[in-house]
């Protein structure tokens, strides 16, 4: 079971590639907040009418609302549902965003980012080379540390490409 924050859904489906995120992770949960996030406020943006119309993207509402407040304000109210959300459901958690990642990592979550998935994609044959995605998402302007991006591409074989 995976919980997503906004960010790797906002990722793949700017590159029109929302299909590898579904391929690999099957079902992916989001809060609430995100739903609003990509949906309602991202109403005409790349992904909104995707997710909206989806079968594969469940939203569920946090319970504990409380815990919430166990989170820093400086995290946007998405991050902070997901992380929630996936610590209620003993979920991992899909998230990209350096500061959600690491406060999620306190709380005792496995964390997952974009880069995971493309390496996972290309492990299980969806993928031929994952460079020209990660190429692409630096292209419609999603932001990925660079220094991440060399140990993937030793990790699935394409150092050299």
């Amino acid at each position: 079971m995976i919980v997503a924050d906004a960010g790797p859904i906002i990722a793949f489906a700017r590159i029109g590639r929302l299909d590898l995120l579904q391929q690999v992770v099957g079902e992916l949960i989001i809060p609430e907040a995100v739903y609003d996030d990509l949906v309602i406020k991202g109403k005409g943006r790349a992904g909104a009418a995707e997710v909206e119309r989806s079968t594969w993207i469940h939203r569920k509402a946090v319970t504990n609302r409380a815990a919430l407040a166990g989170l820093p304000p400086y995290l946007h109210l998405g991050e902070r549902e997901a992380i929630v959300l996936a610590q209620e459901l003993g979920a991992q958690l899909l998230i990209d965003e350096r500061r959600g990642r690491n406060h999620a990592a306190e709380w005792g979550l496995q964390v997952l980012g974009s880069l995971r998935i493309l390496a996972e994609a290309k492990r299980r044959g969806f993928l031929t080379q994952v460079k020209p995605i990660v190429e692409a998402m630096c292209t419609v302007g999603y932001w990925i540390d660079e220094e991440l991006i060399p140990p993937l591409l030793g990790e699935t074989g394409e150092a050299d490409t």
